[in-house]
């Protein structure tokens, strides 16, 4: 995918995700990829065989889905992609990717504008549609996608590379299935996913039993702009098993801050996998001691028509609160809050060689929370988005000369005051040098970030937080100064 992506979003930011599943839809493997879609592909999956039946997969056949409410939860911008993989005639399991397609139709280049109220004014929607028939790549699929979108954008040339990826998977798998035989692959595969539920049920064993309970807020849903969205929830620990209950949190909100059940299963199966086994390989098996509870046509588990483009939003902040509900069981492995909002700055407008319309993302890098023997660290990716990187700046400008990106680089003084500081966010000038748009949107300004210990929350209203004055009251370290970089380029 990284080799044959058109857009640096997918190239370069790595906003893909990659996985094979065997006939019942337990994931044998995931490759690399957002965090966010570890163990999630198979939701798609499991929507399109509930809408159109096992039998519909057909040797050959490729289906694409997007639903929000059904299997993908996110923005109708990352759209799955799954093949079936058969074998002597037998169905053996699946292929999936998940790829964010730049733009998907709808009023504003990009299809992630800030200001929704229905998920119609996003783009297409995609429920179980089969965009390759035994084989053949349906044209008149293709025809209602290109008519649609902004071609520019670079979408159908991406298509093409998700394409290549599930014939890539199809064969790998092939070749996996010639060595060894259909029966011994599943068996193996089954053995070792029980083998992953046993070392997760161990590592859940050493919490110390109990019910955690944490509440947050983000800071609006982009339209009514004085009123926070709470997000509360209750993990319970014990047995070797983990439920997270998030009963108590908000109604679905009227603009796009939503996101659908499937991606905030998608979050907590990485909370859990974070907590208990981080360097082992992610199977099936290492969630199967997790059940979650989601109340319906909550901000979490969003129905339709709620619209879902800034679905990264309350996703963050559910990881965010369950590190902070566990920190009273896990002290010394838990950090303080970190910054919200990774959603793109987006740029758009008429390239000045071709003519033709130009979209350009960025994602928003800031400042993790402090851990408890370190700072934390700066000018970092979060949480669902962690294995993602930032566009270089030479990247930006060789493609696009319109823009000059004149500083990059880490923000002083923004971390948190404490015996040990949060890191660092980031500023980035832009300079357009023909007429433009932008659009972006942030967080943790009215909800600001939280301290743990005796650290500090950094206030609301401070641009920059205060220079500790006082040691830290649990510990003989004395407080950390203000880190002062200089203006070398992070790119």
């Amino acid at each position: 995918m990284i080799k044959t992506a058109y857009n640096h979003i997918i190239s370069e930011s790595l906003d893909f995700g990659c996985a094979i599943f065997d006939p019942d839809v337990q994931m044998i493997a995931q490759g690399v990829g957002l965090p966010v879609f570890q163990g999630h592909l198979g939701f798609p999956i499991q929507a399109t065989i509930a809408d159109r039946g096992l039998e519909a997969f057909r040797e050959g056949d490729v289906f694409i889905h997007n639903d929000p409410y059904t299997g993908n939860g996110n923005h109708l911008n990352d759209v799955a992609m799954t093949a079936p993989v058969f074998w002597e005639g037998q169905l053996t399991g699946f292929v999936s990717v998940k790829a964010h397609w730049t733009d998907v139709g709808g009023p504003v280049p990009s299809s992630m504008q800030v200001g929704s109220t229905d998920f119609r004014q996003e783009g297409l929607r995609f429920r179980s549609v089969r965009l390759v028939s035994r084989g053949e790549l349906s044209e008149e699929v293709m025809r209602i996608i290109g008519g649609n979108i902004r071609t520019e954008s670079g979408t159908l040339k991406d298509i093409q590379a998700m394409l290549a990826v599930c014939r890539a998977g199809d064969a790998y798998f092939r070749e996996v299935l010639a060595k060894y035989g259909r029966a011994t692959v599943l068996e193996a595969t089954g053995v070792y996913m029980e083998q992953s539920e046993r070392r997760t049920r161990a590592a859940l064993a050493k919490i110390p039993a109990g019910v955690y309970r944490a509440v947050g807020h983000f800071d609006n849903d982009g339209i009514t702009l004085d009123r926070p969205v709470r997000v509360e929830m209750a993990i319970t620990v014990g047995d070797g098993a983990m439920r997270v209950d998030f009963a108590g949190s908000d109604h679905q909100v009227k603009g796009p801050f939503n996101c659908g059940d499937a991606i905030t299963i998608s979050a907590c199966r990485m909370l859990i996998k974070c907590l208990t086994t981080p360097l082992d390989p992610v199977d099936e098996g290492c969630f199967r001691p997790l059940t979650v509870l989601i109340p319906p046509r909550s901000v979490l588990a969003a129905q339709e028509p709620a619209p879902t483009a800034r679905y990264y939003v309350p996703v963050n902040l559910l990881l965010d609160l369950g590190l902070r509900a566990l920190a009273p069981a896990m002290p010394d492995g838990v950090p303080a809050g970190s910054y919200g909002d990774q959603m793109p700055t987006i740029a758009f407008g008429t390239h000045p060689e071709t003519g033709k319309l130009f979209i350009q993302g960025d994602l928003n890098a800031g400042g993790t929370g402090a851990r408890p023997t370190f700072d934390g660290e700066s000018a970092m990716i979060i949480f669902a988005g962690s294995t993602a990187r930032n566009n270089p700046v030479e990247v930006v400008e060789s493609r696009l000369p319109l823009i000059r990106i004149t500083r990059y680089g880490l923000r002083q003084d923004s971390g948190g005051a404490g015996c040990y500081r949060g890191g660092l966010g980031i500023e980035r000038d832009y300079h357009f040098l023909l007429p433009a748009f932008i659009t972006f949107s942030l967080e943790r300004k009215a909800t600001p970030p939280w301290g743990s210990g005796a650290g500090r929350t950094v206030p609301s209203t401070a641009w920059r937080s205060p220079r500790p004055t006082a040691p830290c009251g649990t510990c003989a370290k004395p407080p950390s100064t203000p880190s002062r970089p200089g203006r070398s380029s992070v790119s």
